[in-house]
């Protein structure tokens, strides 16, 4: 069993992959999982959404005026900056 560590911390060593499973593939498909799972994705699902549920129809102009006009200027300073290189 010494030699599996030794050879294992001489890759590292090395710079060699060594070969790690995903959460996927570790996955055992029991209930209890698919309902851990389930529950992670709605709370991701309500965290991402939830200021949008909430923003009234003028912050939602604010906001999107904010990042276009963001975008306006950087596509115009990526272009002044190739153009006038």
């Amino acid at each position: 069993m010494s030699t599996v560590k030794m050879n294992r911390s001489n890759s590292l060593r090395r710079g060699k992959m060594i070969f790690s499973p995903t959460d996927e593939q570790q996955s055992t498909g029991s209930l209890s999982e698919k309902v851990s799972n389930f529950f992670e994705n709605l709370y991701w699902m309500y965290y991402i959404h939830l200021p949008y549920y909430l923003m009234t129809s003028f912050d939602a102009f604010c906001l999107h005026i904010f990042f276009l006009t963001i975008f306006t200027l950087s596509l115009f300073g990526i272009i002044k900056y190739i153009v006038f290189l």
